[in-house]
């Protein structure tokens, strides 16, 4: 099994410095037998099922995360 963290960012300035703080919000789980599945921490008892996406590129939304690093 492979483990994946999923984290949030937040960014501010504290008054003498950008901070960036990293959150830890749940875990993707890649089985061995290659599923995959999504738990959020702020959703206990409830996993996510994750399949790839089988349409066409042009049909996914557009996600906005602001400036890459």
């Amino acid at each position: 099994m492979r483990l994946f963290d999923v984290l949030t960012k937040k960014e501010f300035n504290n008054g003498k410095e950008q901070v960036k703080l990293w959150h830890k919000v749940g875990v993707i789980k890649i089985t061995d037998t290659n599923r995959w599945y999504l738990q959020m921490f702020h959703q206990p008892d409830t996993d996510f099922y994750v399949f790839e996406h089988e349409g066409k590129i042009e049909e996914l939304p557009d996600i906005q995360i602001g400036e890459e690093e």
